[in-house]
């Protein structure tokens, strides 16, 4: 499965409450809903959308957004350093 950032995705902070998640929310879709997008565009309009909606989805829900905030690596952490304190912690005070 892919990594998916839906903060990047409504282009908000992880600490944005409810209602910056919903103005945001709302302002991608006028910009990308497909009904919007010239025929060309339609495709990559609704694959943005679908993004979009299923960002939306898990981050306006407090349930849902607690489970998916708990997948994240603490901001600021490196992908590396996680893997390392997780699996190797021994290792790192060597």
């Amino acid at each position: 499965m892919r990594n998916v950032d839906h903060y990047r995705t409504l282009q908000v902070t992880r600490n944005a409450d409810a209602e910056v998640i919903e103005r945001a929310y709302k302002a991608l879709s006028l910009k990308y809903h497909p009904d919007r997008a010239s025929s060309g565009d339609r495709a990559n309009a609704t694959r943005r959308m679908q993004q979009i909606n299923a960002a939306y989805t898990v981050l306006r829900d407090p349930s849902k957004r607690r489970a998916y905030d708990a997948t994240l690596a603490p901001e600021g952490a490196e992908g590396w350093d996680l893997f390392m304190d997780r699996f190797a912690p021994k290792a790192r005070r060597l």
